[in-house]
């Protein structure tokens, strides 16, 4: 078996989780035509079996990991090589709450305008980069925008320093998809795949991203376990 297959109680606060769906509804195939990718939604994890992801129409909720896992096929976890201890996961959820205290709804607009922008955003980055060094936001100002899923997750790792105030010029967080985030490595290494009641029931041997991203396993130094 290609690909490590892991329990959720090896989970930590930060870790990016991607679903791949087992019966993909119509949205979930137009997103994964769209981003070339088999992943159709993004969370964040928070800890203590809670997930928090921005999904239609309703925006940013939180809800157990284990009814987020319910219809999918497998769900591939990220988890950054820049850390996640300290007061990351306090400065996490905190930034969630002035989320939701905002009851911005989710962004469709964006998700609407997606594939043209992203693709002209990422054709002249170095450009946007140029332009816009020295530029951020902090989180008061991202908790007053709306996010789809993907987008969400980017505005998490700006807000806790993982992308710092210096990057996010790169960083656009509507320009990111689910496929976006594991194909650009700030976004964390491949810890491996949760399955729905931890049971193994697709070869994933088949999975793309496979080829596309570095595996935790291969290193000895993992920040985590000293």
């Amino acid at each position: 078996m290609i690909g490590r297959i892991i329990d959720s109680s090896e989970l930590l606060a930060g870790d990016i989780l991607l679903y791949r769906p087992r019966h993909p509804q119509y949205h979930q195939r137009i997103i994964s035509k769209k981003t070339n990718s088999p992943y159709t939604h993004a969370a964040i994890y928070l800890g203590n079996d809670c997930i928090a992801e921005s999904t239609f129409p309703c925006g940013i909720r939180k809800r157990p990991l284990t009814k987020s896992l319910r219809g999918t096929l497998y769900t591939a976890v990220l988890r950054t090589q820049l850390g996640f201890g300290d007061n990351r996961p306090k400065k996490l959820n905190e930034f969630i709450e002035s989320l939701q205290k905002q009851k911005h709804l989710y962004d469709l607009i964006s998700v609407f305008c997606f594939e043209q922008r992203s693709r002209k955003f990422f054709e002249n980055q170095l450009e946007h980069v140029f332009q816009n060094y020295g530029k951020f936001s902090s989180n008061e100002e991202f908790s007053k925008r709306g996010f789809f899923c993907s987008a969400f997750i980017v505005a998490c790792y700006c807000a806790v320093g993982v992308i710092d105030k210096t990057a996010q010029c790169a960083y656009p967080s509507n320009f990111f998809s689910p496929a976006g985030l594991y194909r650009d490595p700030t976004f964390g290494w491949l810890m491996g795949f949760l399955f729905e009641n931890n049971k193994n029931i697709f070869p994933i041997e088949n999975d793309p991203i496979l080829d596309e991203v570095t595996f935790w396993e291969e290193f000895d130094d993992k920040w985590w376990a000293s």
